[in-house]
C-alpha cells in the first residue's frame, strides 16, 4: 500500500513593503490592503520540521530570515484534494516543478 501525499497550505502575512523580494524569489501570493498573503506548500515532513507556533520562526524555516521580519500571522489550511492534484502534477516550467 502506498501512502498518498498530503499537503497543507500555509498563508504568511507579510508586509507589503516586501513586494520586490516575494516577486524576486517568485513566491505565490496575493495583496490584501497593505499585506501581502504568501503560499507555501508543506508536506508532513516538511510540516513536522518547519513548524513553529511563532509567526516569526515559522516564516523563517519555510521563507527566509528576510521575509520572516515582517511576517505578523500564518493561517494553516487542509488542501481539498483537487487543490493538491493541481500543485502535485505541477508540469508548468513557468511556475516550477513542485513535488513531481
Amino acid at each position: 500500500m502506498t501512502k498518498t501525499l498530503e499537503l497543507k497550505k500555509v498563508i504568511f502575512t507579510l508586509d507589503i513593503d516586501y513586494l520586490e523580494l516575494v516577486d524576486a524569489i517568485g513566491l505565490d501570493y496575493t495583496k490584501r490592503g497593505s499585506d501581502l498573503k504568501v503560499s507555501v506548500y508543506l508536506d508532513e515532513e516538511e510540516m513536522t520540521d518547519y513548524f513553529d507556533k511563532d509567526a516569526y520562526n515559522f516564516a523563517f524555516n519555510c521563507l527566509n530570515p528576510e521575509l520572516a521580519e515582517s511576517c505578523s500571522d500564518y493561517k494553516i489550511y487542509k488542501m481539498t484534494e483537487e487543490e493538491q492534484k493541481e500543485i502535485i502534477n505541477n508540469d508548468n516550467p513557468e511556475e516550477g516543478y513542485i513535488y513531481n
